[in-house]
């Protein structure tokens, strides 16, 4: 305020309200500046501003830092009065609202750091038993509530705790981790089921999925944890090594909203030209309705702490938001020609920041669009909802991400549009451009990439972005780029991608999209995948550099050749012949692929180093590669913020389980080094159920030969009537492959043994049944009946790659008979020329 007057005001509402006043009364044509000193603001609720505290595009309302001060701005209250335990160290403190019912958190926050609520485990994950009933069909489970309403528990790992209606577990599905409360716990058969469904059925991603299991007191027994006591109002905390509960700062967080933007955009209202610089926002709570579904892709149900509907030509500059337990900002219907920029948005319960709406807009009023998120530092998310994406658009069209430094989520850096498949979407001409993006998925969820995008989206561009470090806990994997369902139209350029798990490049399905002059190198898994194969051009692959360290440079479904892919470059590292889809460069060019492609070394200067600068005469000209330049990534600025990246330290993250697949160059098994009652060594088993008895382990019982063999058990009511089964891969792609065996069956057994290669769908090679009357059959060709309880000796020969003929021979010898030769059997599939996949299945049901 001006000297000589009553001093400056004590709350925002009323600065917000003098501003108000002085535009009804002198007019404000030059706009407002409201300072705000440095210091703790706890707010009682949420501020307001509506389009009448808006300014002009001549005469912004700021509200702004005083020069040199940091105000926080607290949706929560210091909690005190702290009493020391006369016996162990757990400090308690009484809360007289949460015991009367008029407040109740979910986090903590001591000594400016979040902190643990009780949990089970203290780290990692339990890990539960299956559905409650198996899920016999995968496809009507998807709309069966009850599939989604619980799990079986490990006996021990779940228990009637105190105050169990608080408890709650987050469960971990591919994608997506359901927020649950208990309604019903069955410790007797080991069942819980849950107040509400989650998104997908229990065991659909995998069989035993992963869970914990927080806000119990029993679990209060790690420095660092806390527990709310909802009926005492008694918080209970065990301090962390060296914290002093007498001086801690220690903030409970009340209000779920800190600031709202609040517009009417259908009724032509909108906030218009306010600015925030210089501001702290902290402490926000997150809420669900009744105990309801919290459960999405990318949590995007959530809201923020601070929010815009209606928003436009407003500014958020120099700010943190932090401590929150939802998304950190937005930026929703109606929101236009926004600026967020050098923010530092961290420690989220969700994600960063959301721009636009899941559903498109009825008009021009509310459609949200030309957004900017513009150097920026996000992350340390998902603390609470793990599927907070660091900026997600929505349905939402020209908008810009750059610049920004995303880090550290459990689920994608950058998601692009909210259409899944090939209808009309609303989300166009977005650019998202020079971010660093890392570390990302961390081992928590799956099927997520640095950048991932969904739908058409003509006009969107991905370009000088590096990104590294994507890694799932081995389910849906995670991946650089990952276009998704019916992604189109993209422009992917100019980015560098390596160290993730599935690809580096990976699309699922879409058209048309560009991907050139791009880096993808060090992927687990294939440096660039393709999957579902359609009858249209999927993408333009040109001008790449790919950097393998094991030879196989595509991954998925090649096999349509409805995609252009030449004048790349490369290189493998290991000693392992480079692949392409199962074939060498030779028969991959033979098929028209990477006609003016090469395999060179592109000499990186330190790619063991990530250092993927090019040396001086590197062979990448001769693809027409144009070097970019990665330096420009990322923040930029006082070097005190460009530098503020490198303060995080991280623990490290174990690698998927299956990084790498294992390749059988040949094959030799009696059986005779595995230990009765093991797996066989070689090969992938699936399908065993110890409840319903089916199982594929080595017995002595019998054997051809030798003093072992390999048994199948099969059960009734298993959830798919293709278990149990084995597989191997092998990695043959031309010459001629020879397989011989040994098989026993019993009287109802049901006998499938086919070869397959990696194509989406895959293309059938020789495959033969045996049905429960023994009759023999090669691809549907019946051949001959075939005894039971003898042992069986097969005899397959089939050409490979140029030496495929579409046909294999086999031979049968039964004891006591001649062998029988069959020849020209036809294949399965005419095209099929490649062995990845040789599978032994039961097939019994009853």
């Amino acid at each position: 305020n001006r000297a000589e007057t009553d001093g400056p005001f004590a709350t925002l509402e009323r600065a917000r309200d003098e501003i108000r006043r002085l535009k009804e009364t002198t007019g404000l044509p030059d706009g407002a500046t409201i300072f705000i000193r440095g210091g703790a603001y706890f707010l009682k609720d949420t501020l307001v501003l509506g389009p009448e505290d808006s300014g002009t595009e001549n005469g912004r309302i700021t509200y702004a830092a005083y020069p040199a001060e940091t105000p926080i701005l607290s949706g929560g209250r210091a909690v005190s009065g702290w009493r020391k335990p006369k016996e162990g160290n757990v400090w308690t403190a009484e809360i007289a609202e949460v015991k009367s019912g008029e407040w109740y958190f979910h986090q903590l926050f001591v000594n400016r750091a979040r902190r643990v609520r009780a949990r089970i485990p203290n780290e990692g994950y339990l890990v539960n038993d299956g559905p409650i009933e198996p899920l016999v069909d995968r496809t009507k489970a998807r709309s069966d509530k009850e599939a989604k309403m619980g799990f079986r528990f490990k006996p021990g790992d779940m228990m009637r705790w105190r105050n169990l209606e608080d408890a709650n577990v987050l469960h971990f599905h591919s994608w997506t981790a359901s927020l649950r409360w208990i309604k019903e716990l069955d410790e007797q058969n080991h069942i819980v089921r849950f107040t509400a469904p989650s998104g997908w059925p229990t065991g659909y991603w995998t069989k035993h999925e992963r869970y914990y299991v927080e806000n119990v007191p029993e679990a209060l027994d790690a420095p660092g944890e806390w527990y709310l006591d909802r009926a005492t109002g008694v918080l209970s905390y065990r301090p962390q090594a060296n914290e002093d509960m007498a001086k801690a700062e220690v903030v409970a967080p009340r209000l779920r909203h800190l600031v709202r933007l609040d517009g009417d955009p259908l009724a032509g209202k909108f906030v218009t030209h306010i600015t925030f610089k210089g501001l702290s926002f902290q402490h926000a709570d997150w809420f669900a309705k009744d105990k309801g579904i919290a459960d999405g892709q990318a949590a995007v149900f959530l809201d923020a702490a601070v929010m815009g509907r209606g928003a436009r030509h407003c500014v958020i500059e120099r700010c943190e938001i932090a401590h929150v337990g939802e998304y950190a900002l937005w930026l929703g219907a109606g929101s236009k020609d926004n600026r967020v920029f050098h923010c530092h948005i961290r420690d989220l319960g969700g994600g960063g920041v959301k721009l636009g709406e899941t559903t498109s807009p009825k008009g021009e009023a509310d459609a949200a669009e030309r957004n900017v998120v513009d150097n920026c530092f996000i992350h340390d998310t998902g603390h609470i909802f793990h599927a907070g994406v660091g900026v997600w658009i929505g349905r939402s069209s020209h908008n810009r991400v750059t610049h920004n430094e995303i880090c550290d989520l459990d689920y994608t850096g950058v998601s692009v549009g909210w259409c899944w498949g090939y209808a009309p979407s609303s989300a166009n001409h977005n650019l998202v451009e020079f971010n660093h993006i890392h570390h990302i998925g961390r081992g928590v969820l799956g099927d997520m990439g640095g950048i991932y995008t969904l739908g058409i989206s003509p006009g969107t561009v991905l370009r000088h972005n590096v990104i590294h470090d994507v890694y799932s806990p081995g389910i849906g994997g995670g991946t650089g780029i990952y276009p998704d369902e019916g992604s189109s139209d993209l422009v992917i350029e100019n980015n560098l991608v390596y160290n993730t798990e599935y690809g580096c490049f990976s699309q699922h399905y879409g058209r048309e999209n560009i991907v050139c002059n791009n880096i993808f190198a060090l992927s687990l898994t294939g440096e660039v995948a393709r999957y579902r194969q359609e009858d249209h051009l999927s993408f333009i692959f040109e001008r790449n550099i790919v950097l393998s360290t094991d030879g196989e440079f595509l991954h998925g479904g090649w096999s349509n050749g409805k995609y252009k892919i030449d004048h790349n470059l490369y290189w493998d590292t290991s000693t392992a012949q480079p692949m392409f889809d199962g074939l060498d460069f030779e028969d991959w060019q033979a098929l028209g692929r990477d006609q003016n492609s090469v395999i060179a070394d592109p000499l990186f200067v330190a790619p063991e180093k990530f250092d993927f600068r090019l040396k001086s005469g590197s062979p990448a000209a001769r693809i027409g590669f144009q070097p970019f330049d990665v330096s420009q990534v990322g923040l930029y600025g006082e070097r005190e913020w460009v530098n503020l990246p490198k303060s995080i330290v991280r623990k490290p993250i174990p690698l998927p389980q299956h990084p790498r697949r294992t390749y059988l160059k040949a094959l030799d098994e009696g059986f005779e080094d595995t230990a009765v009652g093991e797996r066989a060594a070689w090969a992938v088993t699936s399908g065993e159920d110890e409840a319903k008895g089916s199982s594929i382990r080595v017995t002595d019982e019998l054997a051809a030969s030798g003093k072992r063999c390999l048994k199948f058990t099969d059960a009734p009511e298993l959830p798919r009537d293709w278990q149990p089964h084995l597989y191997y891969s092998p990695r043959y792609n031309r010459g001629v492959a020879h397989l011989s065996y040994d098989v026993r069956l019993e009287p109802g057994a049901v006998l499938i043994q086919e070869w397959r290669d990696a194509s989406q769908p895959y293309l059938v090679g020789p495959s033969i049944a045996i049905d429960k009357a023994g009759q023999l059959t090669a691809n549907g060709k019946p051949l001959m009946a075939v005894p039971t309880g003898q042992w069986l000796h097969f005899d397959f020969t089939a050409g490979l790659g140029p030496q495929a003929t579409g046909t294999y021979t086999l031979t049968l010898s039964i004891p006591g008979q001649p062998p029988k030769t069959f020849e020209n059997l036809p294949v399965g599939s005419p095209n099929w020329q490649k062995l990845w996949w040789l599978g032994f299945i039961s097939l019994a049901t009853e």
